[in-house]
């Protein structure tokens, strides 16, 4: 929700500040670098004396600092070491913390390369301090030698001499006046500088951004952003099993990608019982995390506002100093050319299957673009049948209304009893459907899945009671009443495994015993009882 707010508001501000601007230039530097590999190289180890330990808070001393890129764990075969350099923006920027997290999980595969990890961020030394606890960095002296090195760039000093991103370059016209500004800053975090001699600087910085996250000025944002929300088929799981993110007493999200508390309300999301992809809002609920350690510590990430629009830069030198690699951001949230797996471009060196999904969590290929299809049970289906749980009680009144208004007795409801009995004993799985019903078609390509996914024939017994609930004869809606009576749930299709209950297609049992067939088929249970 805080990221929603955040991004509708970017894009807002930004688009009433350019109004108010009138006619404004753009102007960006090129993606591609117009300096030689080594260059680049050279560019890094020269400024790189300027940079800040953030455990001092002082560049490191230059008689007994080892060079930047010179490889100092004493495990690396020197001849062989390669260096990547991660440029971040601003350490309270959304990538830095997001992108860190990847880098930090690789790490061991990183080392097992022989490739020296090197980390640069916009920000002092307590900035550094706060960012380094918070993704799990651990801070080193330059004698130290074991892990990955971290620098600070309070100016950034050397992103401008590598000719980084520094946003689209809009500026405010002098027509605007100083209390327009300071209206808009209000509503930004950090509010209006103390010092009026910054208001302009500072407002201008704030526009770039503003712009950026609109997407103007910043290539891949907008998707990324969608990307967010709406989940990447293409991307592994990104929040693990017992993150839980907080916002005040207001939200809460987790454990997991499933529980979410708004207040009082308390609900599960559709899509909790799916694994193997990068799932709607969980990329966003990652960013949302990472949002609130932000704004509830801003002064202590953001020293220099104008450094804001700052983007960052990817660099893999080879031990000789030729640059093996780069990438140049261009936007925000746009911190690797691959963004559904960041790291793709080491899989040469660290393995494909670490490159693709350095958190290990579960990737199961699924939506790729080779002619793999989304599994049975997902879709847009799914949402749609989770809210139809909301009608259930008119469903319910409607059921056995339809049953009595053809004269139904209850000597026929007891002969419908047994005959559910006796069909759902005589095979091991017995699902009751409608003829037209998507669900009912649904349920049965499920389990025809099953069928595939063990490698043998599921047998199961399919009992049509009509093609509609609107077109069942007497004998068909007392057999759908009986079955309401026997289970708590009004609607098709009916699953049962071993003569048990588990549901509908996405609705559980009324018990919570059991949660549907398509979950679980997510979670295996259904294989499992299958092969009981």
């Amino acid at each position: 929700m805080f990221c929603i707010v955040y991004n509708v508001c970017a894009l807002i501000i930004a688009l009433l500040v350019l109004l108010c601007a009138g006619v404004t230039s753009f102007s960006s530097s090129s993606s591609s670098s117009t300096t030689t590999p080594s260059s680049a190289f050279k560019t890094i180890t020269e400024k790189s004396y300027f940079l800040i330990d953030p455990i001092t808070g002082e560049p490191p001393s230059t008689t007994t600092a080892q060079p930047f890129l010179s490889h100092s764990n004493s495990n690396f075969d020197k001849d062989k070491t390669k260096s990547l350099v991660v440029l971040l923006p601003q350490l309270g920027e959304f990538d830095s913390s997001e992108y860190c997290e990847l880098l930090i999980a690789a790490k061991q595969s990183l080392k097992d390369a022989n490739i020296d990890l090197k980390i640069i961020g916009i920000g002092d030394k307590l900035a550094g301090q706060k960012f380094c606890q918070f993704v799990g960095l651990q801070l080193l002296a330059d004698n130290d030698n074991d892990d990955i090195v971290v620098r600070l760039d309070p100016n950034a000093t050397l992103y401008k001499a590598l000719g980084l991103y520094n946003g689209p370059n809009l500026s405010i016209p002098d027509t605007i006046s100083d209390d327009v500004l300071k209206f808009f800053l209000r509503q930004l975090p950090g509010g209006i500088p103390n010092d009026d001699k910054l208001l302009r600087s500072v407002a201008t910085a704030w526009l770039n951004y503003n712009a950026m996250c609109a997407g103007i000025g910043s290539p891949g944002t907008l998707r990324e952003i969608l990307r967010g929300y709406f989940g990447d088929k293409q991307a592994p799981e990104r929040f693990q099993d017992d993150d839980i993110v907080k916002v005040g007493s207001l939200l809460q999200i987790g454990p997991g990608v499933g529980p979410t508390r708004i207040g009082n309300f308390k609900y599960n999301q559709w899509f909790a019982d799916e694994r193997g992809y990068q799932r709607p809002v969980e990329l966003a609920t990652i960013r949302l995390k990472n949002m609130v350690e932000v704004l509830t510590k801003w002064d202590d990430y953001v020293t220099n506002v104008d450094t804001i629009p700052q983007r960052g830069g990817t660099y893999l030198f080879d031990s000789d100093g030729s640059e093996l690699y780069s990438y140049k951001s261009r936007g925000v949230l746009t911190y690797s050319e691959t963004m559904p797996r960041p790291l793709l471009f080491l899989a040469p060196y660290i393995g494909e299957d670490m490159a693709r999904n350095p958190l290990q969590l579960k990737d199961t290929g699924y939506g790729g673009g080779d002619g793999i299809l989304t599994p049975r049970g997902r879709g847009i289906l799914k949402p749609i049948g989770k809210l139809m749980n909301f009608l259930s009680v008119l469903f319910k009144l409607e059921n056995k209304l339809q049953a009595k208004i053809f004269g139904a007795t209850d000597v026929d409801f007891n002969a419908a009893r047994k005959q559910i009995d006796d069909t759902i004993h005589s095979s091991p799985i017995v699902i009751y459907t409608y003829g037209l019903s998507p669900f009912s078609s649904e349920a049965i390509a499920v389990l025809d899945d099953i069928s595939d996914d063990l490698d043998c024939k599921c047998k199961y017994e399919r009992v049509e009671l009509g093609l509609e609930w609107f077109l069942l004869n007497k004998e068909q809606s007392v057999l759908r009443t009986a079955l309401l009576n026997m289970t708590g749930q009004s609607s098709l299709p009916h699953v049962f495994v071993n003569g048990k209950h588990i549901g509908g297609l996405f609705t559980g049992t009324p018990d919570g015993s059991y949660p549907g067939l398509a979950s679980m088929k997510e979670s295996n249970e259904i294989q499992k009882m299958i092969a009981l």
